[in-house]
């Protein structure tokens, strides 16, 4: 096919694929980097375009235009990359430091090698980007969650060949001069490359973007929106994904519940209430291990599910959240009063811990027995930490020692 041809394809496929990000990017939260990938697909089709219809001296103030779009807009797509995978912010003065740094250079090869130092600079900075985005692919893939893994595996593959045959087509360039850029076998590999590369790597953009979407919704569904851990059916995947896994831990459940809480409801407001349990949400989060998990099942009750089937080790687990809550300070706002700051009530938790269970056929018995146990700790006075045992069963009206009491 005549290279021109395929850079007038190439051209229409960027601008596409550009106003697509920005179809997406209406639908995303700022920041995602769509914007700045759509930006320079965008851009760096109309400067493609712009070379095939205006024919400029290498000296031309348009020529430069033209060369520095095309760069701006590889270095606009890198910045997308980089926001897109770690929420980096785009400088505008940087942006504007390599565009007079790179106009700089052009004027200076023009002026000694003509075109072939124009176009020498132009393949060598736009190798250097490509790079950076298959440096960048490469070196985040593993802080991504695996479903992203193999796209940006996909879209780093691509941009390391794109960088490679670039830089090559410079190489070219400097020993045979601009003319081979659009008339050989040489130039129609790298076109029909590049015609490739800009296809799939917009599929694996949007594979990406697409599993982060199904990500989001999938935390949604399984996440309560006002503390912000597992919800009940977050819960119920949390277990089932441990039982599944193979050699599963024991689990234990450990059910914790906000004393007085309707009692803050009542005296402070709603608004006060949930703070309330956005605190104490936050402080279990923050003190439980590793391969815990924290869930919250009612207004005021929690569910932490404590890895292994050390009683012990759920015991200190449940003192050292019931500890954390007791500790913590909660002065605030109370919403509609008019006289300023009011110091909530101490908050405490009493806690329930259920026996160890070994599959999730046994969940629904460590929920009884976890509510069990939590009932003795309300009963004894609260603020208590009370695991299960067979008192609770055989003899209800007889309520269990504490294992910790302050």
């Amino acid at each position: 096919m005549d290279p021109k041809t395929v850079i007038i394809l190439l051209a229409a496929t960027l601008i596409f694929s550009g106003v697509l990000y920005h179809l997406i990017a209406r639908r995303l939260p700022a920041g995602s980097g769509l914007n700045h990938w759509g930006a320079g697909a965008i851009l760096f089709g109309l400067a493609y375009i712009g070379r095939l219809a205006w024919v400029l001296p290498d000296a031309h103030p348009g020529a430069l235009v033209l060369d520095l779009i095309m760069v701006m807009s590889a270095v606009l797509f890198l910045l997308g990359i980089r926001q897109w995978l770690d929420h980096a912010p785009v400088r505008l003065s940087m942006l504007a430091a390599l565009a007079v740094g790179y106009a700089v250079l052009h004027v200076g090869v023009v002026m000694v090698w003509s075109a072939k130092g124009r176009f020498v600079l132009l393949n060598v900075a736009l190798a250097s980007v490509y790079a950076g985005i298959a440096i960048n692919g490469v070196l985040m893939r593993s802080t991504q969650v695996k479903p992203i893994q193999l796209p940006l595996s996909l879209l780093a593959a691509l941009m390391s060949g794109l960088s490679v045959l670039t830089l090559a087509r410079a190489i070219h360039i400097g020993t045979d001069g601009p003319a081979v850029m659009s008339a050989g076998w040489q130039a129609q590999i790298y076109y029909g490359y590049a015609s490739l590369s800009v296809v799939l790597m917009e599929l694996s953009l949007l594979w990406m973007v697409f599993e982060q979407l199904n990500g989001r919704l999938l935390d949604m569904a399984t996440r309560d929106p006002l503390t912000g851990v597992l919800n009940r059916r977050g819960l119920d995947d949390a277990l089932a994904q441990r039982f599944a896994a193979r050699n599963a831990q024991p689990m234990t459940l450990l059910e914790v519940d906000i004393d007085h809480f309707k009692q803050v409801n009542d005296d402070f407001g709603h608004a006060t209430g949930d703070l309330v349990l956005r605190a104490v949400a936050n402080v279990l989060a923050v003190r439980v291990r590793g391969d815990d998990f924290v869930a919250r099942v009612g207004g005021e009750e929690f569910i932490v599910g404590c890895a292994g089937g050390d009683p012990d080790v759920a015991s200190q687990l449940g003192e050292r959240l019931r500890a954390s809550v007791a500790g913590l300070q909660m002065p605030m706002g109370v919403p509609g009063r008019s006289a300023g700051h009011v110091n909530l009530p101490k908050c405490t938790v009493s806690v329930g811990i259920s026996a160890p269970f070994s599959d999730l056929a046994g969940r629904s018995r460590a929920m009884r027995e976890a509510d069990a146990a939590l009932y003795a700790a309300k009963s004894r006075g609260r603020n208590l930490v009370v695991a299960f045992d067979e008192s609770l069963t055989l003899s209800p009206g007889t309520m269990p020692v504490p294992l910790f009491q302050t």
